[in-house]
């Protein structure tokens, strides 16, 4: 299950990571690295487009003002968290303090993968000596129940969404100076898990491997885990975990006519295998295969150079025979992120993709493109976007762009090889929509069935960010267009009961009544709508205009 993340202040921070919670053997001279949260107070501002268009000014300088007071007193590792919150508070996932990728942090990471699935915290791999731990329930880590580490180590990473910090941050928690620095563990040489496995509660612990050297962005960052052991059971490995090693390839699927592309980078290997001739090979496949779907799986695509995009977008819409909602499926996630994130928002405003997986790693209105700046004290680099991203619509601000169909991963079905995101899309080509049966009920004058329909609809987890409500208002306009009176009227006012507080599905209702010749109907059923949004305009215009005589929409 997803763990909210809440914000907490660095006052909060720095009490709780006091020296009398947690101290450092190395010694460390705090005072010096003053300079450091000087340095990110005049530079990170500076330098960034907007660096305050997520956090107010005054919440900024009163976390620099109680950074730098209480530097001098930490340990160091304390001192490194203390940074990465600070810049961590502009919530900028490109403006960071990273020590996976930075080897003047001099962290050390113990040889278990943690990952968050949608039922909980798991040791998703492990090394040959922990291989009994690869599958294991993580309940506590150190001080923290699974819950408390996973916000701990959320509030020093830059997200703009929960999304990105629910695929991150579990990294973090391998790394034993950043608990030590979180005052999550009262000795880093020795890790306690609380773990269970196969109904039983253990408590193991677990020591520091190697040091990670900075470098390398890969799926889960810079450890190698050749020769570890997954949770996995014996068997094909599902699609996206697939040549883990290639930044992109695809495979077609004859039993289902499906054509899998993986694009892992938005990047470009030397020739013969560049990013372009890639794409010309995946659509000459699309062009000569009989092919019922696309599948362009980009969950573990955390950017690259969005130049390469375009290509993609290209290729796709001179296809309208696969640009279709029922053809092209993307599948996105929380580490769907920056040039990936430019993409998935090409995709949804110029292709008819349906989406599916997880909400995505960015926000709709983000910024990237960062500069590195060296600070004087600790050697760390501190990263600092430098242009915006802004979406097509400018008023857009979600925090993410959400799948039409959620699939969330659970423990079970990442042990059993299963890919949820893949079988809903194939599961997508055999069962009839919504509108469909909720028609065939109508049709057959079962408004129970209709309600119910509806309902479960409501409750999938598949729809929990997509509504039924504008599918189900969309039929009964089908229905009305088609001279089908009182089939249209039962659906909008399934609609209306299942989505009461909604003006739009009221209006709806009134216009079907209205062309219907129920016009005292009518009227109560726009004046509903206004009671509920008082200015909704098509209701407030049916309104003047039924007082005016008029009997049509």
């Amino acid at each position: 299950m997803r763990v909210p993340i809440s914000t907490v202040g660095l006052s909060a921070f720095l009490i709780a990571t006091s020296p009398a919670v947690a101290q450092s053997d190395a010694p460390f001279n705090g005072a010096a690295w003053r300079e450091d949260v000087r340095v990110i107070a005049r530079e990170l501002p500076a330098r960034h487009p907007n660096a305050f268009f997520r956090v107010s000014r005054e919440r900024w300088d009163s976390a620099v003002a109680a950074t730098e007071h209480g530097i001098a007193a930490m340990t160091r590792n304390q001192a490194l968290v203390a940074l990465m919150q600070l810049v961590a508070l502009v919530q900028d996932g490109h403006t960071s303090i990273q020590p996976l990728f930075d080897a003047e942090a001099a962290v050390r990471y113990y040889s278990v993968e943690f990952y968050e699935f949608d039922d909980g915290l798991f040791i998703r791999s492990a090394a040959p000596e922990h291989r009994e731990l690869a599958g294991a329930k993580v309940l506590r880590i150190g001080r923290a129940s699974a819950d408390e580490a996973l916000a701990a180590a959320a509030r020093i990473l830059p997200h703009e969404n929960d999304w990105w910090a629910t695929r991150v941050a579990p990294n973090l928690l391998a790394l034993a100076e950043l608990l030590d620095g979180l005052g999550l563990v009262s000795d880093m040489e020795s890790l306690p898990l609380v773990v269970e496995r196969n109904g039983r509660r253990d408590t193991v612990s677990v020591r520091p491997a190697g040091r990670l050297a900075g470098g390398g962005h890969g799926p889960n960052g810079p450890i190698d885990r050749t020769g570890w052991v997954d949770m996995r059971e014996t068997g094909t490995a599902p699609l996206w975990l697939q040549q883990p090693g290639r930044p992109y390839w695809s495979r077609y699927e004859p039993e289902d006519r499906t054509l899998y592309v993986s694009y892992r980078g938005v990047v470009s290997l030397p020739p013969p295998e560049s990013n372009a001739e890639f794409w010309r090979s995946v659509f000459a496949l699309a062009d000569t295969l009989p092919l019922a779907r696309l599948v362009l799986d980009i969950r573990e695509n955390t950017g690259g150079n969005s130049f390469h995009n375009r290509q993609v977008v290209r290729g796709i819409v001179a296809r309208p025979q696969l640009d279709r909602a029922d053809k092209l499926f993307v599948i996105a996630g929380g580490r769907t992120f920056s040039a990936a994130m430019n993409l998935a928002r090409d995709l949804e405003q110029w292709t008819n993709a349906t989406f599916v997986g997880e909400p995505t790693g960015n926000a709709a209105y983000f910024f990237g493109d960062h500069v590195q700046v060296r600070l004087p004290a600790s050697g760390l680099t501190l990263n600092v976007s430098t242009l915006t991203w802004p979406p097509y619509d400018p008023r857009d601000r979600r925090d993410f762009l959400a799948p039409a169909i959620y699939t969330p991963l659970t423990s079970a079905e990442y042990r059993a090889n299963i890919d949820p995101a893949v079988r809903a899309i194939r599961e997508a080509a055999t069962e009839p929509a919504l509108a469909q049966r909720l028609e065939a009920a109508v049709m057959r004058g079962d408004t129970l069935a209709g309600a119910r329909l509806i309902a479960e609809a409501r409750a999938a987890v598949a729809n929990r960010f997509r509504t039924p409500e504008a599918e189900v208002n969309a039929l009964g306009y089908q229905l009305l267009n088609a001279h089908q009176r009182p089939e249209a009227i039962a659906v909008f006012r399934l609609n209306a009961g299942a989505f009461p507080a909604s003006a739009n599905v009221w209006d709806s209702l009134g216009e079907a009544l209205l062309v219907d010749g129920q016009r005292d109907a009518a009227i109560a059923a726009y004046r509903h709508a206004l009671d509920i949004e008082p200015d909704y305009p098509p209701s407030v215009e049916a309104l003047r205009r039924i007082s005016h005589g008029g009997t049509t929409p």
